[in-house]
């Protein structure tokens, strides 16, 4: 199969099978981290099954580094918990439940209990699920100051056969298990079909075989060269630094004037701006020209994409029927003649909140007439509907950010894919009856130019029209590592290069954000496409 997760639609009542190949340590940590970012995306759990083409040791995310064995092996630090494991005589697995499912719902002790009691059925063996708290022995092998209550399968003579760590996030559970060759006689194979079975009986189903294609492939072998494969996370827990942001080009200057008019309207009507939310340069330039961009349905996000500064934890807000009157009140008393309006994603809402963009809309037009309304939205699930919705509210423009190159769409996105955004870019040209359709992503990720020139190629076939390239900048250390500054020059380069391809108008520089110069971009598609502007 060639296909990714997100592209499968699993047949009732199955989860994914992904007998995997041999790789090194570091392979293998990061190809499980790149199954947890995805997470979000899987309806039903996946098993990978993998082996080592050496000798390894892994050891806990939150582990001190085991210096006294470090010149002996190699030491790669897990995304789960735990203590330290050796590789290399073992079968190894990895589950991921998506977070809604009622495993991951369980207490944690709950969900090894029931798993380890599975493999212990299939393995012949008497389970025990270790109640005591690991001796001075295990914490001082371990490194460690503490240790949680050992969840291990242990045979009739007191060995440890097998055991597990378990990491959660908001976008499901990661579960890393690993079980001695020895538990079936040495026989690899046996030992896969036990606990290929074995997980059967844990998520009460029957499996359908999955295989990564290559982009993914490229996805996890880009992990191991910023994080699994350095030395700065396998001995210290820390993703590489970032390149020191100095460069003048990157330096805005605003109005304290404009920037608290603005800020003082918002209070009074409780509103939020993505322009302060999402911490963009650009906030008293774009201010100071009567244009803003408003961020409707709340400030919790049910997503935590890995590039983004707006908030991801917590439960989302509750609906609040006086929104858009209240937006349209905020656009009527700053005289704006230009507004985008975005949000956070959704996914708890059926309709992913287009109705609320709906709303927005209409209601700006019959208060303010003359001003310009865009929308930037979500990916509303892949959602015809939702988006028909937004779209028959006649906006200006429609955005809709692919935000990076497809290889690295599933490092950085949660739970939205790079298909799936073209899918809903494409959508919305054929349905949106001459509405221009708009995109846009970051440079400095860690995109190759090859890749940039196939996105925009990409962009160009789904029916994009207009077209915003911007530096990405991390909002804080623990979001995803910029990997490089792209100079001026590069992104003039690029500005040309897309105009070239086609696009009517283009907004490409190191300030550049999706709705920097929105009112010039729709100028620049009325001018240059004036048989398909929409009135």
């Amino acid at each position: 199969m060639n296909n990714t997760i997100d592209e499968m639609e699993p047949q009732e009542n199955t989860w994914w099978l992904w007998l995997d190949e041999e790789h090194d340590a570091a392979f293998n940590m990061a190809a499980d981290q790149v199954l947890l970012n995805i997470a979000g995306s899987l309806t039903v759990p996946l098993l990978r099954i993998y082996k080592w083409n050496k000798k390894a040791v892994t050891f806990g995310r939150s582990q001190l580094f085991p210096d006294s064995i470090s010149n002996k092996f190699t030491l790669v630090r897990r995304p789960t918990g735990g203590g330290i494991v050796w590789h290399g005589e073992d079968l190894t697995y990895s589950a991921i439940l998506p977070a809604e499912h009622p495993i991951a719902q369980m207490e944690i002790h709950e969900s090894y209990q029931l798993l380890h009691a599975k493999i212990s059925e299939q393995l012949g063996m008497t389970f025990q699920l270790k109640e005591k708290k690991s001796t001075e022995k295990d914490l001082l092998r371990m490194k460690c100051f503490d240790s949680p209550t050992r969840h291990d399968i242990l045979g009739s003579d007191g060995t440890k056969y097998a055991g597990a760590a378990q990491y959660r996030t908001k976008n499901g559970t990661l579960i890393q298990g690993s079980i001695l060759l020895k538990a079936a006689d040495g026989n690899w194979e046996r030992l896969r079909d036990m606990t290929v079975n074995a997980f059967s009986a844990f998520v009460g189903s029957d499996p359908a075989f999955w295989s990564p294609p290559e982009h993914f492939k490229d996805s996890i072998k880009n992990l191991v060269d910023i994080q699994f494969g350095t030395e700065n996370w396998n001995k210290h827990g820390q993703i590489d630094k970032a390149p020191e942001i100095a460069s003048d080009w990157l330096r805005v200057r605003s109005s304290a004037a404009d920037r608290k008019t603005v800020t003082d309207v918002l209070a009074d009507l409780h509103l939020n701006t993505v322009c302060a939310s999402a911490h963009c340069p650009n906030l008293g330039k774009c201010f100071s020209e009567g244009v803003a961009t408003f961020l409707i349905l709340g400030n919790t996000c049910t997503r935590n994409c890995r590039f983004c500064a707006i908030g991801g934890k917590g439960h989302p807000d509750e609906l609040q029927p006086d929104e858009a009157e209240r937006l349209a009140e905020a656009v009527s008393r700053l005289e704006l003649s230009y507004v985008v309006i975005t949000s956070v994603t959704r996914d708890d809402l059926p309709d992913g909140g287009a109705a609320a963009f709906r709303d927005a809309i209409l209601t700006i037009r019959g208060r303010c007439p003359g001003t310009g309304v865009e929308v930037l939205t979500p990916d509303f699930a892949g959602c015809e509907s939702s988006l028909k919705s937004v779209l028959d509210a006649r906006p200006d423009v429609f955005n809709h950010n692919v935000e990076t190159v497809s290889r690295l769409s599933t490092i950085i996105r949660s739970v939205a894919t790079y298909k799936r955004s073209l899918g809903v870019l494409a959508s919305a040209a054929r349905i949106g009856d001459g509405i221009p359709v708009k995109s846009g992503l970051m440079l400095g990720l860690g995109e190759t130019d090859e890749e940039v020139h196939e996105t925009l190629l990409d962009l160009r076939q789904a029916g994009v029209s207009l077209l915003t390239l911007g530096q990405y900048l991390p909002p804080t250390k623990s979001h995803y590592p910029l990997e490089r500054i792209v100079s001026p020059e590069e992104f003039d380069r690029w500005h040309k290069t897309a105009l070239k391809y086609g696009f009517a108008g283009v907004m490409s520089g190191p300030l550049v954000r999706s709705s920097f110069q929105a009112r010039e971009l729709l100028r620049l598609y009325r001018k240059n496409c004036p048989l398909h502007t929409v009135h």
